[in-house]
């Protein structure tokens, strides 16, 4: 074979493995943005191994002001009040409060960065808009899924002791979750919220309302929890 079909084979040879190489960064950078599976490097280059960072200043002082400012008794430690923690709510009593972005993600992060759910940051708008991120490892729950999860939305008061939730937005990492898990998901959330609200003996919400980055509540409250 002469040398110019020598090279002409050498040059398909090197577009096949140049395309080959470029197919397998393609499927590991897809699968990395996901944040469903840890691949080294490229995953932390994407920022995929934690949860989007919103800009919300989160402090533990500031949690630990709210509770003493609003006559707030927590019977058992911190780190096991969590979302999906059984919580006997007591004395519920009126309550008239307004929470920043900061305030509101230092006692989310406070309470939760022990369980499923972590590292989480809201960031309150406007028109009971709000977005919020987290890190989910749901292993210990039965579920395969582990990574960061980002959603925009809309919450607000649908009854004296329910809220509802209206997601426009959500991300696994840096891509969209499928319709139907979104909407799983919306539902999922929301049933989870109301039926921590339902464990509130007492509770009332009269307001409940974002507003100029803040969180406005005004009814009663239970004012003693405890982990049983």
């Amino acid at each position: 074979m002469n040398s110019s079909g020598t090279t002409v084979k050498r040059s398909k040879m090197n577009l096949i493995i140049v395309g080959v190489v470029v197919l397998i960064l393609i499927l590991l950078t897809t699968v990395a943005a996901s944040g469903l599976v840890n691949i080294p490097i490229l995953t932390h280059v994407l920022g995929t191994d934690e949860a989007k960072d919103l800009g919300v200043e989160v402090d533990p002082v500031l949690f630990d002001q709210m509770v003493e400012e609003n006559g707030i008794t927590l019977k058992s430690p911190i780190s096991e009040y969590q979302l999906t923690s059984n919580i006997q709510y007591s004395d519920p009593a009126p309550m008239d409060i307004t929470l920043s972005s900061s305030q509101l993600s230092s006692y989310l992060q406070a309470t939760n960065n022990e369980g499923a759910i972590k590292q989480i940051q809201v960031k309150l708008g406007d028109n009971n808009e709000a977005e919020m991120s987290a890190y989910v490892d749901l292993k210990d729950y039965g579920y395969d899924f582990k990574g960061p999860v980002y959603v925009s939305g809309r919450f607000e008061k649908s009854s004296d002791s329910t809220i509802s939730i209206d997601i426009y937005e959500s991300k696994v990492g840096m891509l969209p979750m499928p319709d139907g898990s979104a909407d799983k998901g919306e539902q999922a959330f929301e049933d989870l919220i109301n039926l921590n609200l339902a464990k509130m003996s007492g509770l009332n919400i009269e307001t409940l309302e974002i507003q100029d980055g803040q969180l406005h509540f005004e009814g009663d409250f239970p004012k003693t929890m405890e982990v049983v």
